[in-house]
């Protein structure tokens, strides 16, 4: 490794949430790593989040930069400007309304210190509270090594708050696709793991407030007019360079989170069985569509038992 404490710039985009912007902060303040350089992108909030920070200036322990968009971009577009401001060997990304565990950064520049050079991603568990702190469920982090294919059909690696990017895999991959509504981050570990090996750490070093606030969450119109397209569009010859086969998996996977995932909690029931059921008849093989196609099927009555199924199943 270059340095022997590399530095590690931690990149944090912002949008109308002050206090949880606050908390995401105070979080950082905590890391038992040293050598860190904290970029706030405020993508044009109501209230600018230097305001917001001014109280914990005095006393946060690691360089502090904010940035202001002069109109609202959209969080890939801050994101964007965080990756061309940071001068770290790594970078890593905390949302607005996430926090890490103290040790999360230490960890994960120790990983990359035990870890092959060609590793250039290296990501942890996540736990997901609602807003009274109790946890609705931990997400798997156990995917590791060449990681293309399994990333094709589901996002094994998840929030942005749970990864640390070498800086040289960022030059191979390049930004953030702007053109996302969502599945931004999915499409971004996809390129990086051409190039790239990934490790993973699993325990959950990062807490996601899962509650009811407004978030940052995909639009179920714009998720199927222009994400799950476009996704199409960008990595189908991917999965067709694994194979015919491999190919109308990934399509099956990607119908199916739009269905499953995205169609069937927001309660668009007649949606969600159209998308679960081309992703059996493109991938008849996989137990979960046919899950899932039952579900969708239910209607209403089938609410509960969806929420129940998806805590239990990665996505």
């Amino acid at each position: 490794m270059a340095a022997q404490t590399p530095l590690v710039s931690v990149i944090v985009p912002t949008y109308n949430r002050p206090e949880r912007l606050v908390r995401s902060l105070e979080s950082i303040a905590e890391q038992t790593y040293d050598e860190l350089e904290i970029v706030v992108v405020d993508d044009c909030s109501e209230t600018p989040a230097s305001e917001a920070i001014e109280p914990l200036r005095d006393e946060f322990p690691y360089e502090l930069v904010v940035i202001r968009h002069d109109e609202n971009r959209g969080a890939n577009a801050a994101r964007n400007t965080g990756i061309r401001e940071a001068s770290g060997e790594f970078l890593a990304f905390l949302d607005d309304d996430d926090e890490w565990a103290p040790s999360k950064v230490r960890r994960q520049v120790a990983a990359f210190r035990r870890a092959p050079e060609d590793v250039g991603l290296v990501y942890t568990a996540l736990q997901l509270v609602d807003d009274d702190g109790e946890e609705i469920r931990t997400t798997d982090a156990s995917v590791s090594g060449d990681v293309t294919r399994t990333l094709l059909c589901r996002n094994a690696i998840g929030s942005f708050s749970c990864v640390m990017v070498r800086n040289a895999a960022v030059d191979d991959a390049g930004l953030l696709d702007e053109e996302f509504p969502s599945w931004q981050d999915l499409d971004w570990y996809i390129r990086i793991s051409e190039e790239w090996r990934v490790e993973a750490i699993p325990e959950p070093l990062v807490t996601n407030h899962a509650g009811s606030h407004d978030r940052i969450t995909d639009d179920l119109e714009s998720l199927i007019q222009e994400t799950y397209p476009r996704f199409l569009w960008k990595h189908r010859p991917r999965a067709a360079s694994y194979g015919r086969f491999f190919e109308r998996k990934m399509r099956a996977w990607a119908a199916f989170r739009v269905g499953a995932w995205y169609a069937l909690p927001a309660g668009q029931y007649e949606t969600a069985q159209r998308f679960v059921r081309r992703a059996i008849a493109l991938y008849p093989l996989e137990p979960q569509f046919f899950l899932y196609a039952a579900l969708a099927a239910g209607g209403e009555p089938a609410n509960s038992a969806f929420e129940t199924v998806k805590r239990s199943i990665p996505h």
